[in-house]
């Protein structure tokens, strides 16, 4: 293993921007060479940055806090966060420092505000969540969160049922009738016989909502 110095410590910070800490923990993986250390650090924020990809593209999708407290929690484990701020509109609801060896009760602390400033309502409420990690860096992620996002698309799935059933009900309703009919009624040729119905749809919902 190559004698790690200074020097070349400062060389890893001049090329990739990281903190000391993480230029000489990437010539330690890379047995003091400096070539093989800024490949590790190159793969290393390639990682993170498509991990944090992911989450961006999905950030239109309105998610439940169930999910944003799972997401904080992995994310906080992984280590290399130092503070995590986050804001509604133009109002900081939270500014708290982060150990990742108290997830749970960091998420516990963070999760609170996010509720009180309303994101319990059928309309998704937009987030910010700045992450400072350890070299300093402060990456700041969009998030339309909605405690009932998942029981909204419950409760809609459930009304459509209730539709369906309606439907099937009133169509077998109408088939009993017809056979019941035919004997009495005068059938022509080229005539038809037309029926109609009308489903109460306000009043479906209601009842799905009750």
């Amino acid at each position: 293993m190559e004698n790690i110095t200074l020097e070349k410590v400062d060389m890893i910070r001049e090329r990739t921007g990281v903190s000391y800490e993480k230029a000489k923990e990437a010539l330690e993986k890379s047995e003091g060479d400096v070539l093989e250390a800024l490949i590790y650090i190159e793969k290393a924020e390639g990682t993170q940055n498509n991990e944090n990809e992911a989450f961006e593209d999905d950030s239109k999708t309105p998610i439940s806090i169930e999910e944003l407290k799972a997401w904080f929690k992995q994310t906080i484990e992984k280590g290399n966060v130092t503070r995590i701020k986050i804001k509604k509109d133009d109002t900081e609801l939270i500014d708290i420092p982060v150990n990742a060896g108290i997830a749970a009760g960091v998420v516990a602390i963070i999760i609170p505000p996010i509720l009180a400033a309303g994101v319990i309502a059928a309309i998704a409420t937009q987030i910010t969540i700045e992450i400072t990690k350890e070299d300093g860096s402060v990456e700041v992620i969009n998030k339309y969160v909605s405690e009932v996002a998942s029981n909204v698309k419950n409760a809609a799935s459930d009304f459509a049922d209730i539709i369906k059933s309606k439907v099937s009900e009133i169509k077998h309703d109408y088939e009993s009738n017809k056979k019941d009919s035919d004997s009495n009624q005068k059938v022509y040729p080229g005539s038809e016989t037309v029926y109609s119905y009308t489903v109460n749809f306000d009043e479906e919902k209601e009842n799905s909502e009750n």
